[in-house]
């Protein structure tokens, strides 16, 4: 026993500078309440908002190009009132057909 802790890798794994920065390190990455864990599914949540705001900055860019088409072009608007909601010109009858394999969910 006293041959091995003679050793210069055993006497420098047991100096007390190294014991305590590995218990350090190991108090960080496991027990303390902002362990690497906890660090990895915050990183997970910003990806997923950052993908989130780069959807709907894409969707607002969209309506925002629709919404200036539909005030410059009153052909647009029309196209868009009739394929959208449904509406009609006086005197004009509207049939819709839905099928059975169509669903809007």
């Amino acid at each position: 026993m006293k041959k091995l802790l003679s050793h210069p890798l055993a006497k420098f794994l047991l100096n007390q500078y190294v014991l305590t920065g590995f218990s350090f390190a190991l108090w960080m990455i496991f027990l303390d309440a902002n362990n690497y864990f906890i660090h990895a599914e915050l990183n997970q949540q910003i990806d997923a908002v950052e993908a989130d705001i780069e959807f709907y900055e894409s969707t607002l860019e969209r309506d925002r190009e629709l919404l200036k088409q539909l005030n410059t072009n009153p052909e647009a608007f029309e196209t868009y009132a009739r394929e959208n909601f449904g509406m009609h010109k006086e005197g004009e009858t509207i049939t819709l057909i839905e099928f059975e394999d169509s669903s809007d969910e």
